[in-house]
């Protein structure tokens, strides 16, 4: 009998737009890795995208760059708040 991998929900960001969902899963192997579930509402499609290590770690400096770009422009008076345009 093979034995089902671990899953473990880590959350979800979700807009009028579209969401992300993510998930921890972990083989029985050992193996793990991040798997994000990309959706848009309005459309019967998505996209599955599985982050390793590396990608885990690319996903991770860009968030970190995003809150300097962000920490930077409030500083500067350029962001007053986020808001999505519709």
């Amino acid at each position: 009998m093979q034995e089902t991998p671990l899953q473990v929900d880590l959350g979800a960001v979700e807009t009028l737009i579209g969401n992300l969902q993510f998930t921890f899963v972990v083989s029985p192997k050992g193996d793990a890795y991040i798997q994000v579930n990309a959706a848009n509402p309005s459309s019967a499609g998505g996209v599955m995208l599985m982050l390793d290590a590396a990608g885990y770690e690319q996903l991770k400096a860009i968030i970190r760059g995003a809150d300097g770009v962000i920490d930077r422009l409030i500083s500067e008076g350029r962001i007053k708040r986020m808001v999505l345009p519709y």
